[in-house]
């Protein structure tokens, strides 16, 4: 009798071991497939009707969805953020809204925009006052462009871009054309490579030629006209924040910081704009010679303008202040 019973626990016991196998593998296929708490919030903001829907269900997973990024912190899930972003990008309306949610948004992939535009006017050929000045803006036409490629050339999936601008229609028409257009480097189509891969020497070389090609074309001088830039052509230039993208623009103006006009009434003052601004009285100035200065149709709240090289001439070359 007790083997008969021995038997049967013998028996028993491969049918024991194969159900804990089963039993393990529905666990493991269960743990594996059910779905994780990022997929749960995704399928959540599907169901957001509104704006107000969509911060209120970021607000209450943000704590919960964090990750490492590629340079180690910690940020709120990527995926999740790009869902709700293509959510957002559905239901926004207007700028105001837009504004609105990119102040509870963190901010996207930053872009860097920048644009340098140089005084293309009598300065460059001024040797009393500006010698070797064509040499001294290609140097540091140079160092910018150089600092712009160490800024992105280790960076993926940016929309950085770099523009050498001239400052009218005049010279951005007809011969000026070719070299503005040749100066324009635009990193948004370079997407899932390295940034290194699209500085090439070939982009080296066509940067270098096309400047030096701009400062032949600009003599004999075609002038320097920074409100037409400014009013007309500046806005078509200027990147602005997306529900996606972050952008900075910088704007770089390479000038000796003079003004010079025909218009009698401005011709007799004896004030210079580059030493009241260096006093840092330029406001009172204005006041006080009633100078016109037009407000500029622009959100330049994203936007940081730098002016390089501003010299006090040795010599008038033309009525100035």
């Amino acid at each position: 009798m007790d083997q008969i019973k021995k038997k049967k626990r013998k028996d028993r016991k491969p049918l024991a071991m194969l159900l804990a196998v089963l039993i393990f593998f529905v666990a493991f296929i269960y743990f594996i497939s059910r779905p994780s708490a990022q997929t749960r919030a995704i399928e959540l903001v599907n169901a957001c009707n509104s704006i107000d829907d969509a911060k209120s269900l970021y607000d209450r997973h943000k704590f919960d969805l964090i990750e490492t990024d590629e340079n180690g912190g910690k940020v709120v899930s990527i995926a999740f953020q790009d869902a709700i972003r293509n959510k957002l990008n559905q239901l926004i309306q207007d700028e105001n809204e837009l504004n609105y949610c990119l102040k509870w948004l963190p901010p996207g992939k930053t872009s860097l925009n920048l644009i340098v535009v140089p005084d293309l006017s009598r300065r460059i050929i001024d040797s009393f006052n500006n010698p070797g000045q064509i040499s001294n803006d290609t140097l540091l036409l140079n160092v910018i462009w150089d600092e712009f490629v160490k800024f992105s050339r280790f960076r993926q999936d940016t929309k950085d871009r770099f523009i050498v601008d001239v400052t009218d229609i005049g010279q951005a028409q007809g011969k000026f054309r070719l070299v503005a257009d040749s100066l324009y480097f635009d990193l948004a189509a370079h997407t899932g490579r390295s940034n290194r891969l699209y500085f090439t020497p070939a982009i080296a070389d066509r940067f270098e030629r096309y400047v030096k090609k701009m400062y032949d074309l600009a003599k004999p001088p075609m002038g320097a006209d920074y409100f037409f830039y400014f009013s007309r052509t500046l806005k078509s230039r200027l990147k602005y924040p997306t529900i996606f993208e972050n952008v900075t623009n910088k704007i770089i103006l390479i000038t000796d910081g003079y003004m010079e006009t025909k218009s009698a009434d401005r011709t007799n003052t004896k004030h210079s704009a580059f030493k009241h601004t260096k006093g840092g009285n330029l406001k009172e100035l204005i006041q006080r010679t009633g100078i016109s200065i037009p407000k500029l149709p622009l959100d330049l709240s994203n936007t940081q303008i730098l002016i390089c090289e501003v010299n006090e001439r040795k010599k008038s070359a033309g009525k100035r202040f």
